[in-house]
């Protein structure tokens, strides 16, 4: 092909200098890097806003709602079980307003109806026509009526106003179980309190000091919510209401993920400093000192973890220092594989030979040349093992393997919530969202992760 040289122009003149621009860009380190990897991972950022978020209420979620009356006092506690989670705000729209469909006699929900302390408890499901004859005809044979209710204020009518049976320790029910007495000093502290609702009776007893001056013993109704928590029961609430021992079940959630999660993060660190120390250490010198700790790992691997765990929880308890022994008596078997896998595929690259040439030592060309090549992976399956645990020691608690003795943990909450989940079913929803959700964030907060730490990914749009 023939080009007329005539129509070939330079660009440039020959005189002109061309020189390379400078680089305006700053250098980007590797850490540096692996962040601005992570952050364009749009699931893997969100999944670890979500963690963050998670972690603030496990640190501060006991704080946001005080409740010290289970410790205080128990049994008053238990007068506030199984109240519907009730939010502001969101109880306006109809979700989360502390309703609740009750089944009772119709005869107690006409006395309920026409009390004076009684108003507002019924919100619908009550016959009109026995609002004024409870004998009406239409519903002689019916003894029972479903009606959808305020759970908060049903239970101060309850245990305030009506006679009760599941205090009674002979089985049966008393007027005496809801009546408070009181002598003059209380009756007076009450009164000042608005603790009470009615007077049932004032029993005058001699002084025998004089005479003159009575005592008198009061028989007392009181309101069980201004008494026990200082407010009424429209201005109380439980966000994700309360078990059956009357435990706030927002606390006990928070309180619980707190135990898990700590233990977690414990039995993680363990494992690391175990199992990776020993992993590099054989994966990079290999040899006989490789076959001696894969015997050694063949035989602790081949016993039952439970069978650890149960024989452990039998001699010792459940201690919390027990079960971190447990999970970390095989536990480390992981990371001492993914280490020695890693510096055993690492251990001869090109960039290790050139560092041994130039007389680098043993400990640098481990931890300075090898260990960020095999970052992802690692911190890919310690990301993955926060959550695995979380779920290991939930479902154990869950089977009743594992029963703390001072705590409830998010797997007790599950079978507490599993064996009234067809009266209650908010016992378990709001613990399982917890697992649930715990669960899918980290496993794309480690995916996320891999990626990011990945040195064949650095500088890769």
């Amino acid at each position: 092909m023939n080009i007329d040289k005539s129509k070939l122009v330079l660009v440039h003149n020959a005189n002109d200098l061309i020189k390379d621009l400078p680089l305006e860009t700053k250098e980007i380190g590797y850490y540096r890097d692996s962040w601005n990897r992570f952050k364009k991972n749009k699931a893997s950022f969100v999944a670890f806003i979500i963690i963050c978020i998670i972690m603030v209420f496990v640190v501060f979620g006991p704080l946001l709602k005080p409740y010290k009356l289970p410790d205080e006092d128990p049994n008053a506690a238990r007068r506030f079980r199984y109240l519907e989670p009730k939010i502001p705000f969101l109880e306006k729209i109809g979700i989360f307003d502390g309703k609740r469909e009750v089944t009772a006699g119709k005869r107690f929900l006409h006395h309920m109806y026409h009390s004076e302390f009684g108003k507002g408890i019924i919100l619908s499901g009550f016959p009109e026509e026995l609002i004024d004859n409870v004998d009406h005809p239409a519903y002689a044979g019916i003894t029972e009526i479903t009606v959808v209710v305020d759970s908060y204020k049903f239970a101060n009518y309850v245990e305030s106003y009506m006679p009760i049976t599941y205090f009674s320790s002979d089985g049966g029910g008393s007027l005496d179980s809801v009546l408070e007495q009181l002598d003059q000093k209380q009756f007076e502290e009450y009164l000042a309190k608005n603790y009470i609702i009615d007077v049932y009776s004032i029993t005058e007893l001699p002084n025998p000091e004089d005479p003159s001056a009575p005592f008198y013993q009061y028989k007392v109704r009181v309101n069980r919510f201004k008494m026990s928590l200082n407010q009424n029961p429209e201005d109380t609430y439980f966000w994700f209401g309360t078990n059956k021992d009357g435990l706030d079940l927002f606390t006990e959630i928070w309180q619980g993920a707190q135990i898990s999660i700590f233990m977690a993060l414990t039995v993680v660190v363990i494992n690391t400093l175990i199992g990776l120390t020993i992993g590099a250490i054989v994966g990079y010198y290999g040899g006989v000192l490789d076959l001696l700790f894969d015997r050694l790992v063949e035989i602790i691997s081949s016993i039952p973890f439970l069978s650890v765990l149960v024989l452990l929880t039998l001699r010792y308890g459940t201690a919390l220092w027990v079960v971190v022994l447990a999970f970390t008596a095989q536990g480390w078997i992981g990371s001492y594989g993914t280490g020695r896998m890693q510096f055993y595929r690492f251990k001869n690259r090109e960039y290790v030979l050139a560092a041994r040439t130039l007389g680098a030592s043993d400990a640098r060309i481990m931890f300075k040349h090898i260990l960020p090549n095999t970052l992802g992976l690692i911190v890919t399956s310690y990301a993955l093992a926060i959550p695995a645990f979380v779920f290991s020691e939930a479902s154990y608690s869950f089977l009743g393997i594992i029963n703390y003795d001072n705590a409830l943990s998010v797997g007790m909450l599950i079978e507490q919530g599993r064996a009234a989940m067809h009266s209650y079913p908010y016992l378990l929803l709001f613990p399982s969202l917890y697992i649930a959700i715990l669960m899918i964030a980290f496993n794309l907060f480690g995916n996320g992760l891999r990626d990011a730490f990945n040195p064949s990914l650095r500088g890769v749009e």
